[in-house]
């Protein structure tokens, strides 16, 4: 699986990383250029400058040859303000000059100048060698005479490097500043989409009104309008499938309603034992299928929900259901017992009655002639319990029993869907359905605990 964060974050920062170091040597290349430029600039203006002081004492009776000025020989450590003094800069021993005659002769020199020209006696700029180093030269030819100023090699490749340095120091500053500001915005991204993720897993599965886009990102709207749309075309089917079961149940009780009224009605024509068992097993079968339309139905009000939860009080329901079915316990002949205090739970009433009725309808089955125990107890948790003192199931078939549609060999009449229906309604409801031994070591009881 993909994440979009991640892509975003390893598709902006190497784009980043390698756009700011390429400018950021571009602009360290761009810097040396320009500050050899302005030191050459700097080392011509200083050579018309020391020209025009100098031209008219420079006549070669007026001074003695080789003049020597001695500059600020000193070594001192430190750097930028700490290399200034009262007396000069230290720096003076990397700048030379000279003047020199049409001859050859050096009329006039820096105290690290040598006696010879030092440069070519031509005009213009000019990388020389010497036993201080190398240098970088300027000559100006005036009046037949050769003015050279010049400059270490090293300290002018040194003070052009901290200028191209500084050109791009902010390059770099900036580089870790833009790499946690993406990451802050890709992760405030990421953070809409995950509030979003959570508001659509906190729904619930019959809450089908659709999410609102106030407050989304722009470029999320348009999938929050497709899950609209399938959450409106949703609705409507399960809308749909509601009125198919309305309608079912209603065309499916009415004809067997009615064939077995007239299963009775032939009652008084029979004759002969065999065909009062056959009229008996004609009516189990429609008793049969009558309670299987019943359970099919509670089954599909659980998978769509049947309505709004509400609180109900166990025992009430209880009552009702005994009532209910209090004719088919006469007919088996076992004895329905009921011991309930008032227990208050949240749920669907519908749902919560089909549960119990079907709990006790599957016990009646299996109960034969004993009794079936309904117990409702709000203590320490809700509890709903209902045992009978039928065969009972083993532990493996305990598990088996859940399933829908599914059996025991020696089960007797039912559809299997009885607990398979009782456990949906369990886990809807967020209970608890197990299946256990009762005290009296005979039977089976099936607690619900809410």
């Amino acid at each position: 699986m993909r994440s979009l964060r991640r892509l975003l974050l390893w598709s902006l920062l190497p784009a980043l990383a390698v756009t700011e170091l390429t400018t950021s040597f571009a602009s360290y290349r761009n810097g040396l250029i320009e500050a050899n430029e302005l030191f050459d600039a700097k080392l011509a203006q200083s050579v018309r400058v020391l020209a025009a002081l100098v031209r008219s004492h420079l006549d070669e009776g007026d001074v003695p040859p080789g003049l020597a000025i001695d500059g600020l020989m000193q070594h001192l450590p430190g750097r930028d303000s700490d290399l200034a003094t009262a007396q000069g800069h230290v720096y003076e021993s990397k700048v030379a000059f000279q003047a020199i005659a049409a001859s050859g002769n050096v009329l006039m020199r820096s105290g690290n100048a040598p006696n010879t020209p030092m440069a070519p006696l031509s005009g213009g700029f000019a990388d020389i060698s010497t036993a201080d180093g190398d240098w970088r030269a300027f000559t100006l030819i005036d009046n037949g005479r050769y003015y050279v100023a010049a400059e270490r090699a090293d300290i002018r490749r040194e003070l052009a490097r901290e200028i191209a340095a500084s050109a791009m120091l902010p390059l770099l500053i900036g580089l870790p500043l833009l790499t946690v500001l993406i990451v802050l915005v890709v992760n405030r991204c990421a953070g809409s989409l995950r509030e979003l993720a959570s508001t659509v897993e906190a729904r619930r599965a019959d809450q089908l009104a659709p999410f609102p886009t106030a407050n989304v990102p722009l470029e999320v709207v348009g999938l929050i309008d497709a899950i609209n749309s399938l959450l409106q075309r949703v609705d409507g089917l399960i809308e749909r499938e509601r009125h198919f079961a309305a309608d079912a149940a209603h065309e499916l009780r009415t004809p067997i309603s009615a064939l077995k009224l007239h299963a009775q009605n032939l009652q008084r024509f029979l004759r002969g034992a065999e065909m009062h068992q056959d009229y008996a097993l004609l009516l189990r079968g429609f008793d049969r299928c009558e309670r299987l339309i019943e359970q099919l139905l509670d089954l599909t009000r659980v998978e769509q929900g049947a309505a709004q939860a509400e609180t109900v009080d166990l025992a009430v329901l209880a009552q009702d259901v005994i009532a209910e079915l209090a004719p088919a316990a006469l007919r088996e002949g076992a004895e329905l017992t009921l011991k309930a205090e008032q227990t208050l739970v949240v749920g669907q009433p519908i749902l919560l009655g089909a549960l119990i009725r079907n709990l006790v309808d599957n016990a009646l089955r299996h109960a034969g002639a004993g009794e079936v125990a309904i117990t409702v107890t709000p203590a320490p948790r809700p509890t709903l319990s209902v045992s009978d003192q039928g065969p009972g199931l083993s532990t493996d078939a305990r598990m088996r029993v859940l399933a829908r549609f599914h059996r025991e060999s020696d089960a007797g009449p039912g559809t299997g869907l009885g607990l398979a229906i009782a456990q949906r309604i369990a886990d809807a409801h967020g209970a608890r359905l197990t299946l256990d031994e009762p005290e009296s070591g005979r039977g089976l009881e099936v607690r619900v605990q809410f």
